[in-house]
Formats: structure tokens, sequence, C-alpha cells
């Protein structure tokens, strides 16, 4: 069984959150938990809210156990952008993009198959 959580419009670059995702990817949960704890980047905060998010989801929904859980896929999409104008020289104006994205992490308790799976080959 698998659960989904999801953040839409966080107001955070994809590229910056992309890096706290690969931390936790493929890594069972208390792993992933303790990780991002001693991460020092702005989206461990956002990724540890999201997991919590997508470990009550997946209890709620089938009751599994928690030691069993681990990350099955992490990832973060580009969102839109708010541009605004910054008054520039000679009354031209300059651009600013804020850069938004939409996260998402999956949570699965099929991790033995997996690890026997790649064990075979």
């Amino acid at each position: 069984m698998e659960a989904r959580a999801e953040f839409k419009y966080l107001r955070i670059p994809d590229r910056k959150i992309r890096v706290v995702m690969e931390l936790v990817k493929g890594k069972k949960i208390d792993v992933a938990m303790s990780a991002l704890k001693f991460t020092n980047k702005r989206g461990s905060d956002i990724v540890i809210k999201l997991l919590k998010s997508a470990i009550a989801n997946i209890t709620a929904k089938q009751g599994v156990d928690v030691e069993k859980l681990f990350v099955k896929t992490a990832f973060a999409n580009q969102g839109p952008s708010f541009k605004k104008l910054h008054a520039r020289a000679m009354g031209r104006g300059g651009v600013i993009k804020r850069k938004f994205c939409h996260a998402s992490i999956i949570v699965s308790d099929e991790f033995k198959e997996k690890v026997k799976a790649q064990e075979a080959f």
C-alpha cells in the first residue's frame, strides 16, 4: 500500500527543495526524519511537514505499521512564477521573478519486495 502527500504553490524554488528531496528518496521513515532534522537547508522544514502528512495519510487509510514504511518517491516540480517590476536606471524596469513549486512524496510499505528484487540481479 502507498499514500501520497502534496504541497502546492510553495514559495521556494524547485531547485532548492529538490536538494532536500534527494536526501530522503528511497530511505526508511526514521532514517529520513533524522536526516531532515539535521539538514541545514531552507526546504527541510517543508519536507518534514510533507513526510508527516504522508505518514498520517497511510496510517489513517490502511492502519499499517510505521516502522515498515519507506519513501518510495519524492519530487518537486516547477510552479508558476510571480513577476514584479523593480525600478531601474533611466526609467526602465527590471523584472523580479518569485518562483513557486509543487512538492510530492509517496510513502509505501512494500520495501522488502523491492530489496529482494534488487538482490536477485
